[in-house]
């Protein structure tokens, strides 16, 4: 993959998976782990799953000792809608043949 086409979605999705690599969720199963959101609900792709997981994994990180079991619950909601629209917004094609604003802009790369 060349780096000018590397977007934040694809190194999300990338890290997710280095971090989540092994790892298994039965279907409709609780959250097993302090990092683990749950099942991957059937709408979301696996990398938008993946990018879900690693922001929940990160919003732990910070904040996760302040948040009761419901509040974390209502986080993974939040995020998985909030995935839902950036999808959306990922699909829309650009006429004027510029990246889309989810692109991942690396300096000193060549523009095409």
């Amino acid at each position: 993959m060349p780096f000018d086409t590397f977007s934040r979605r694809t190194f999300a999705s990338f890290a997710a998976g280095a971090l989540l690599q092994g790892t298994q969720i039965a279907a409709g199963a609780e959250p097993t782990g302090l990092s683990d959101p749950g099942p991957k609900p059937p709408d979301l792709s696996l990398a938008d799953w993946g990018e879900v997981r690693a922001k929940y994994s990160n919003m732990l990180r910070v904040y996760g000792e302040r948040l009761s079991p419901a509040e974390k619950k209502r986080a993974v909601k939040v995020l998985i809608q909030h995935q839902h629209m950036l999808a959306s917004i990922r699909k829309f094609v650009v006429q004027n043949e510029d990246p889309s604003a989810c692109t991942l802009r690396l300096c000193g790369a060549e523009r095409v």
